[in-house]
């Protein structure tokens, strides 16, 4: 069976990250709260400041927006892998608001779980195939995501996720939606209800401009395809915006200082 990223409308996404090369990936940015549990090889990663060291049978849950610094080093099967699943806010959100009796003034970014116990690797699969299997109804689908909050909860690994969202990580998501399309800024202001100006002068605090800003939303879907699907090189550029293969190619190796074909251990 082909490796796909799946998703469903409101409740999340899941995939499996398959990596062959081990050169870091600088400054990636991770938008939504996800757990990535490690299967194979070790995951090395910095963010804001804090490193962690993920090896096999081990997780990270990142629960707000961060950049990331990470190298995947291989196993001796000659490759990393790790399966991941990402939340839809709204789900969270629901979560928060569920427990909220349940005081909780611990907020951290991104926290390491030393050990994949059972019952995280049963929640983690049953909430993997709510998604995946698209004849699990979506109530319940939603439901085990909330379950697999509610394991992570009780071993001291959830924290609950920042309310303010930085404008570039807003427009992160409407252009992740679809990142092959010809986004104007027009398209922008209609979707966060600003002006020109206002987008342009908010992103600068942020140190980035537009144009910056819709290219690493195309080079990181990439990168994702690379790692979690059997898409051609090909086909990842067209999917990503690209009509020309070795311009892709070029703008990619810019970003990530290597080329696609050596995600997967292709010189």
């Amino acid at each position: 069976m082909s490796r796909e990223i799946r998703s469903r409308q409101g409740i999340g996404a899941v995939g499996t990250i398959v990596q062959a090369c081990e050169e870091t990936l600088y400054n990636l940015a991770i938008a939504d709260p996800c757990v990535i549990m490690v299967e194979l090889g070790t995951k090395k990663m910095t963010a804001r400041e804090s490193g962690f060291e993920i090896r096999s049978s081990q997780a990270l849950a990142i629960w707000n927006t961060v950049y990331i610094d990470v190298t995947n080093l291989k196993a001796d099967a000659g490759f990393y892998q790790a399966a991941w699943i990402a939340w839809d806010r709204e789900i969270i959100s629901k979560y928060v608001l569920l427990q909220a009796a349940k005081k909780n003034d611990s907020r951290r970014d991104v926290v390491h779980i030393p050990k994949t116990d059972r019952m995280l690797k049963e929640a983690f699969a049953r909430a993997s195939e709510g998604i995946s299997d698209e004849t699990v109804p979506a109530d319940i689908a939603a439901h085990r995501m909330l379950e697999l909050l509610m394991v992570l909860d009780a071993n001291g690994s959830f924290s609950p996720p920042g309310a303010d969202v930085p404008l570039s990580w807003r427009l992160r998501k409407m252009l992740n939606s679809d990142p092959s399309r010809k986004w104007r800024i027009a398209d922008m202001t209609r979707a966060v209800g600003m002006s020109e100006s206002t987008i342009r002068r908010r992103l600068a605090e942020e140190n980035i401009n537009v144009g910056e800003l819709i290219t690493d939303v195309r080079m990181s879907y990439a990168l994702a395809l690379l790692q979690s699907t059997d898409m051609t090189v090909t086909r990842i550029a067209s999917e990503a915006g690209y009509d020309c293969v070795s311009r892709f190619t070029a703008r990619f190796r810019s970003r990530f200082g290597f080329t696609p074909s050596s995600v997967r251990g292709q010189r």
